[in-house]
Formats: C-alpha cells, sequence, structure tokens
C-alpha cells in the first residue's frame, strides 16, 4: 500500500473515531435538553398555579375583606347620634375621610394591578416570539429533510460510482471531514456548558417557585383569619 493512501486511512480512521465521539455528544446533548426543557414547563406550571391562587384566591379575597372593613367603618360612623351641628360635621367628615381612604387605597391597587399587566403583556410578547422561533426551527427541518431527499434521489440518478473515485477527491474528503468533526465537538461542547447553566437556573428556580408557594399558603391563613375577625366584630 503506498505511504499515502495509508496516511489517508488512518486519517480516515481517526474521523470515524471523532465522529462516533460526536455523534454520543450530539445524542447526550438532545436527552439534556428535553430534561432542560421538561424542567422549565414544570416550572411554568407552577408559576401559573401559583399565579391563580395569589391572585384569583388570596387576592380576591383580601379584597373582600378590605370592603367589608371599610362597610362596617361607615355603618359604625352611621350609628354613632350626633347632638349638634359639630357633632354631625364631625361625622359626615369622617365618613368621607373612610371613603376616600378606601377609594385611595383601590387607586394604589389599580396602579399597581396596572404594572403588573405591562409585565405580563411584555412576556405574552416574549412568548410569541418564542412560538415564532420554533415555527422557524421547524421550517428549517422541513427544508434539510427536503434537500435531503433531493440529494438521495440525485445518487439514484446519477452515476454515483466507485469508478468516479479520484484519490485526490478521497483526500479533500477526508480533509473536509475532519475539519467538520472537529467544528462539530467545539459545538457539541459549548452546547453542553450552555444546558447546564440553564439546568443550574433551572433549579433555582424550581426553589424560588416552591417557596412561593408555602408564602402564599401562609397568605391564605392569615387572610382566613381576618376574616373570622371580621365576623366576629361584626356579631
Amino acid at each position: 500500500m503506498p505511504v499515502m493512501d495509508a496516511k489517508r486511512n488512518s486519517m480516515d480512521t481517526k474521523n470515524e473515531m471523532t465522529i462516533f465521539h460526536a455523534k454520543s455528544q450530539v445524542l447526550a446533548n438532545t436527552a439534556l435538553i428535553h430534561q432542560s426543557r421538561s424542567l422549565i414547563e414544570e416550572i411554568r406550571l407552577m408559576i401559573i398555579s401559583n399565579y391563580a391562587a395569589a391572585f384569583v384566591g388570596n387576592r380576591q379575597l383580601a379584597n373582600t375583606n378590605t370592603d367589608e372593613i371599610y362597610a362596617n367603618k361607615i355603618e359604625i360612623l352611621s350609628n354613632i347620634t350626633a347632638i349638634d351641628w359639630l357633632q354631625k360635621n364631625y361625622l359626615d367628615a369622617q365618613v368621607n375621610k373612610t371613603k376616600l381612604d378606601y377609594l385611595r387605597h383601590r387607586s394604589d391597587l389599580n396602579t399597581t394591578a396596572l404594572k403588573i399587566n405591562e409585565k405580563m403583556a411584555a412576556i405574552n410578547t416574549q412568548l410569541i416570539a418564542i412560538n415564532d422561533d420554533i415555527m422557524e426551527t421547524n421550517e428549517e427541518i422541513i427544508a434539510f429533510n427536503e434537500k435531503q431527499i433531493g440529494v438521495n434521489e440525485a445518487m439514484l440518478e446519477m452515476s454515483v460510482t466507485l469508478e468516479t473515485a479520484t484519490s485526490e477527491k478521497n483526500e479533500m474528503t477526508i480533509v473536509e471531514n475532519k475539519i467538520a468533526a472537529e467544528k462539530l465537538l467545539v459545538s457539541c461542547a459549548e452546547n453542553e456548558d450552555m444546558i447546564k447553566e440553564l439546568l443550574e437556573i433551572s433549579d433555582a428556580n424550581l426553589e424560588i417557585v416552591k417557596k412561593n408557594k408555602a408564602e402564599i399558603n401562609e397568605r391564605m391563613q392569615s387572610i382566613i383569619k381576618v376574616r373570622k375577625d371580621i365576623f366576629k366584630s361584626e356579631s
């Protein structure tokens, strides 16, 4: 066997080993990406659950408590008998002050709610952009598949035979394969680092979401206690 052919065979063997290693890395990264996506989706659902518990549950019940507290305050003031115009003016002023305090509180809540709505609208915009990225990636997959089908058909129709092979062509392809395999390994390493970072972020987010859940449950108990105190004062 000529020396040059032996070198080519050695390089091609190394390429096969590199490709095998790259394949293992790509498949491992694919599995980790699915694991990361699953964890991200799980956390997203937990966040939505916390949102429902905090806003639909705790917030609405707390607002109901506020309504009844202020209604009771006005009722108390209304049941006080004034013996002269000075006392009547005082009571009227206190009723108006109570109404203004309540309305100011509600207005402040509206401002906060609007800021939250703005953040939610921005998140929706980001989610739309994510959907666009997913659809674009799907199109890339479809285009890749169509191209490869065309390549396969061309290989069947054209005279792709061993007779067309030359040492120069073989050497060029082997070198190109070596470069492509080495670039692939670099890309795999970069993806692996990104996956690890995402998993660390997700683990931290998971702990925060769990903590939020516990705090929401504690506040629910506090709101229920206030509710009981309101009933007690009314009775």
